[in-house]
Order: C-alpha cells, then structure tokens, then sequence
C-alpha cells in the first residue's frame, strides 16, 4: 500500500489558537529529536489513535489537558486524507471521527462539532483503499481471529515504540496482547504475499463445499437410519399379510433378508385385493399359535425343573463346604497346638532319668515320635480340607452359570409366551374380517408408495460422490504445500535480509543464520551445532534492539516487492538509542547544570547509536526510498553527521516541544 505521513496535526482546546502541525519529507531518515518530557513518545500513540485504533494510547497530562483533536494527514499516490480523531477525555476511547479526501487537503483551523465519520468507517475505507479482500482468512463466516484482514492488523509492522524496541519477548507492536498474537498469525501469509485474494476465495469455496459435502452426508445417514426402520416395518407387515392369508406359500423370514426382499414379496398384494375382492383366509393360523403356546409351556415347565434342580445342588454344596471350612478350623487349631513339637524334642535326651523314681527312660522319646506322627496326619488332613473346598468352589461355580442361563431361557419362553396368547386372543376376537383385510391392504398401499417414491440415497449417493471429487480438485488446487513453500522462500529472502542489516548495526555474532518464527512471532538466531535459539535467550539489550530494527527493515523491504503488498510505506521507531543509554540521559542533567545544550557521551556508545542511523539509512536507499522512516530520539545531530539520507523534522529543546507553551488553559 503506497501510504505515508505527511502530517501530524493537533487541535488545541484553547480558542483562538491554529493547530500545530509536524510535517513529514516522506522521504529518508526523519528525526524528530528533543530532551525528556517533552512529547516525543506520544507521536506513536496519536497516529495510532488517529488510524482507527480500539483504544487511546496517548500519555494522560498535559497533551490530553489541551488538545481537542488528533490528526494525520496521509498522503496517497494520486490524493491526500485527513482523518482526525476527537479527545476520548475521561473515556478510554471515542469513535467520532473526522475524514476528508481530496487531491490536496486543506487543514482546517478548527474540528468543533466537525464529525463527519466514526472509527469503523474510516477503517473501512482504508481496507477499500488498500483492496483488502473481503473474505475471511479461513474461507469460513464466522472465523474468529482468522476473520477479513483488516488496515488495522498492519500496524505490528508500523509502530516499535519504547516498550517494544529493545523487548526480548515481543517483536511486534501490540503482539503482547493474545488477541493481535492470534490475528497477526493469520494474516501473516497474506502479507509476505504466499496467499492473495484468489488463495482466500478458493479457501472459501473449499469451506463452502465440504459444508455442503457434510450436510449431503448426514442426509444420507439418515435415509440409512430410515431404511432399518422401513426393514421392521415391511418385516411387521410380512408377517402380518401371511396371517391375513395374502401372501399363500410364503417362507419363513431370514434375519439377513433386507428391506427390498421384503418389499418384493408385498408389492403384489394391493393388486391382489383388487382382483379379489374375497380372499381366502390363511387356515391354521389359530391352530399354529396354540400347538406354540402348548410347546413353550412345556418348555417352561422343563426349565423351572430344571431351575429347582440346580437350587437343591447348591444348597448342599453350601452346607457341605460349611461343614468342611469348619473342620479345617478344628484342624488348623491342632496344628498350631502342636507347633511347639520340634523344640521340646530337641530339648529331650533320647535317654533320660526319670525326675520322681531317678531310673533312665527312653517313654518321653516313644511320646514325642507319637505326637510327631499326629501331627502329619493333622497337615494331611488340612490339604486334603483345602482340595475339597477348592473342588466345591468349582462345582458352585459352574451350577451357578447354568443357573443364569436357564433363568435368561426361562425369561425368554414367558416374553414369547405373552406375545402369542396376546396375538391369539388377536385372532378369537378379530377373525380375520374382511374389514381388517381391506384396511391393512391400504395401509401397506400407502406404505409401499412412501417407499417407491423415497431417495433411498442413490441420488444422494451420487452427489456426494461428486462432490468429494470437487473439494479434492479444489483442494489441489488450494496446495496448502505451495503456500508454505512461498511462506519459506519469503522467510529465507527476509532473513538475508535481517543479516545484512544485523553486520550494519553490529550486533554479536551477526553472521549466524536468523529467522523469523512466524508461530511464536519472534526470531530465532542459529547457534552452535545447529540449536535455534530465540530472540528472548540472547542476552543484551543493544542485540534485541538491533534485531528489532533490522527485522521490521527486512520486512518493509520485502513487503515492497509483493506485487499488492497491503502494507503501508512507513515505519516510526522510538529510541532505540535507549539500549545504550538506559539510564535516560542523565547526562542530559549535568550538561544543563553545565550551560552545555549537547552532554557529553561515551563516545563508545555514540558510535553504536550511529550504527543505527546508518542501517535505517541502509534501508532507505536499498527501499529506493520508498519506506518512510520516522525516528524519534534524544540525540542530536552531532550523533548522525555525516550519514546519508538523515534528515532532521523538529528540534525539541529548550522550549520547543510537542505541545506550545501558550496552549495551556
């Protein structure tokens, strides 16, 4: 978008006084310089005030205490624009605007009760101005922070401000919000020209028939869903026409017989009722229903037999295995009874004397052998207890799963039981009339007509085939692949780019490969044996201040070469001197104590501040002076002499400032 600053204009709320206007060559380096406190870093926020942002940015005080109005005017290949925005005063914001277009725009002295526009109109025409497609990044309606690209999305590359120009975490203007984080990564393939109006259209064509594709899709699992419905019924209304005496020598229904089997075999009977008007009666019917009702209760009688049998079993299994885990508790007390056994034998001689009559005696050995004896036959008699329970846990068990299984069989024979006696209580009351012969007849005519005239989903299937046909073709077309190749070819072109200005601006190891990560919006700096360190794991505020400065130059000279670069041509940084100076100027204050207009500065670090404006000045000549620079700083001209393309705007010092001194009320 060729766009750039003519003016910066500032209505004062004092009467009788002219605007104040900062006005712009638009071309080169142009310095805008002054001491502390003096206006300096409102410039970002006015202009982006003034260019439709959501919300006011500008330093409370003295400039909100007396301006009534902030403009810029932009000046355009073939015309100029004046767009001012009023004083949001104790608001956070205002949406009265003023818009004026002309070949040369003439300021007016004053904007009172002037609105003629608000902050959405004027955003619009600027998105009508730089031909900003009106679709959607994503192709879809309601996309989220993948919505239209709008002029107001651009601004991450227009503005580096204090707080932002030397920031190890954010490279971006506003980008330490989610909200423009999340934004600015949709449209960033726009803007490096990898996606262009055709890639959205096409991107929403795609949307637009996979949505299509998808609704095709559910219509047919629905006409499935039907289908297994209309199974059921045709098989209710097979079953039926063979009781009714309409279908003679029909077979037995299969379970894998589907809808058209069915259908097959009932299509012929509404003609048959036609040419008969008194069939005959299918005979037997009754008779069928009570030889099966007599068959299921002799089978249920067989199973609750069978049910009583299993219960008997189980309830002795449970009284034998009781009797059992009581005898290996009367056992297991034995056993513990006889456990001090080993010890007392080890203690007794196999001869010993006899403590009453003193005469040697072997009976306390013959005891101890006896008592040994006992107590294997206890051990055996316990693994032979555990054996059994084990064996009775198998059998109860296994009675217990028969016992499921006839009960289930039981329930069965009852439900079944209950559908004939209902269906044969049917047949004593009905009799098959003629009456309900016709009826049913009519109804299975109605039904039959539902389903011959139904999508049965060949029509549907076939759409959705195509369909998947053209959303492939568009998706080739699409070549999601393509678009990241031009994203990496672009990225690579910028990169070189940040190098070169890198070396310029002297940053430590300018050599090494640096790009830009467009998924966490930072650089990444090559380090040793390949690693990819990021911006914030480079120590040094002057390196993040460099890489700064050489990313958003890299940038605008890419942007100028995409053939409808959406961009506009300028670009404002706020002292980056700072990271060389971060006390800020206190020399400033000894110069003054000294009667000295210029302190006095490490010439070390006048030196780096120079790099700066030579790659700024780097930037205007390889831009073919096509990229507006606006630096605002607290050197003076001593620090950029001999540098070309540098050109000084305003001289803050002194008295001089952003706002007059004859404006305060």
């Amino acid at each position: 978008m060729k766009a750039k600053i003519a003016k910066i204009i500032l209505w004062p709320k004092k009467a009788g006084k002219k605007p104040r206007a900062i006005s712009f060559q638009m071309s080169g380096v142009e310095v805008i310089t002054g001491k502390s406190q003096t206006g300096k870093s409102a410039l970002i926020p006015i202009v982006d005030y003034c260019l439709g942002s959501d919300r006011c940015a500008i330093p409370v005080g003295e400039i909100r205490n007396t301006v009534a109005w902030f403009g810029v005017l932009i000046r355009f290949p073939k015309h100029e624009m004046l767009v001012a925005r009023r004083n949001p005063e104790l608001q956070l914001e205002t949406s009265e605007m003023y818009l004026e277009e002309a070949k040369t725009v003439k300021i007016p002295d004053t904007l009172h009760e002037m609105r003629n526009a608000n902050t959405e109109a004027v955003v619009a025409r600027l998105n009508q101005i730089c031909e900003l497609p009106s679709l959607s990044m994503t192709g879809m309606e309601d996309a989220g922070f993948g919505g239209r690209p709008s002029f107001r999305d651009t601004a991450a590359f227009q503005f580096q401000p204090q707080h932002i120009v030397a920031n190890p975490y954010t490279l971006f203007f506003k980008a330490d919000t989610f909200k423009h984080q999340e934004k600015l990564k949709y449209i960033f393939p726009f803007v490096l020209g990898a996606e262009d109006n055709s890639t959205l259209e096409m991107r929403r064509e795609v949307n637009l028939k996979e949505f299509e594709l998808k609704q095709k899709r559910d219509e047919l699992a629905e006409i499935n869903l039907r289908s297994a419905t209309w199974r059921e019924d045709f098989r209710s209304f097979y079953l039926r026409a063979r009781e009714l005496g309409l279908l003679a020598n029909a077979p037995d229904p299969l379970d894998e017989w589907k809808v058209e089997k069915f259908v097959g075999y009932l299509s012929p009977v509404p003609e048959f009722l036609n040419k008969n008007p008194f069939p005959q009666v299918e005979k037997g019917a009754s008779k069928r229903i009570t030889i099966e009702i007599a068959r299921i209760v002799t089978a249920e009688q067989s199973i609750a037999r069978d049910i009583e049998d299993r219960k008997r079993k189980l309830s002795r299994i449970e009284k034998l295995r009781n009797s059992a885990d009581g005898y290996s508790q009367a056992l297991t007390v034995q056993r513990e009874r006889l456990d001090p056994l080993e010890w007392f034998s080890k203690k007794i001689n196999k001869n010993h004397s006899c403590p009453i009559c003193g005469s040697d005696t072997d009976s306390g050995i013959k005891e101890i052998k006896r008592m040994e004896l006992l107590a294997k036959n206890v051990v055996k008699g316990i693994g032979t207890i555990d054996s059994v329970a084990h064996v009775l846990d198998k059998e109860v068990a296994t009675l217990t799963k028969e016992l499921q299984i006839l009960e289930d069989n039981l329930d069965t024979n009852r439900q079944l039981l209950s559908e004939l006696e209902t269906k044969s209580q049917e047949l004593r009351t009905k009799r098959q009339t003629l009456q309900e012969i016709y009826g049913f007849g009519g109804m299975l005519k109605q039904e039959l007509s539902k389903f011959t005239s139904t999508d049965r989903g060949q029509k549907l299937s076939k759409q959705i085939s195509n369909l998947e046909i053209q959303v492939k073709d568009l998706k080739k077309k699409l070549d999601q692949s393509a678009i990241q190749r031009r994203i990496e070819i672009a990225s690579k072109k910028i990169s070189e780019s940040i190098k070169h200005y890198a070396e310029i601006l002297g940053i430590e190891n300018w050599e090494r490969a640096v790009r830009i990560d467009i998924k966490n919006l930072t650089l990444t700096v090559e380090g040793p044996e390949k690693r990819q360190d990021f911006l914030w794991e480079i120590g040094s505020a002057a390196n993040w201040m460099g890489y700064h400065v050489a990313a958003l130059l890299a940038l605008h000279e890419y942007f100028l070469t995409v053939n409808h670069n959406v961009v506009p041509q300028f670009l404002f940084i706020d002292q980056p001197s700072q990271a060389f100076f971060p006390e800020r100027w206190k020399a400033e204050r000894v110069a003054k104590d000294k009667g000295m207009e210029e302190p006095d500065l490490d010439s070390d670090d006048i030196a780096r501040v120079k790099k700066v404006f030579e790659a700024l000045s780097e930037a205007v000549k390889r831009t073919k002076k096509g990229l507006q620079i606006v630096l605002i700083e607290h050197v003076g001209e001593s620090v950029w002499k001999g540098v070309d393309e540098v050109h000084l705007i305003e001289r803050w010092r002194g008295n001089q400032a952003l706002i007059p001194t004859d404006w305060k009320l």
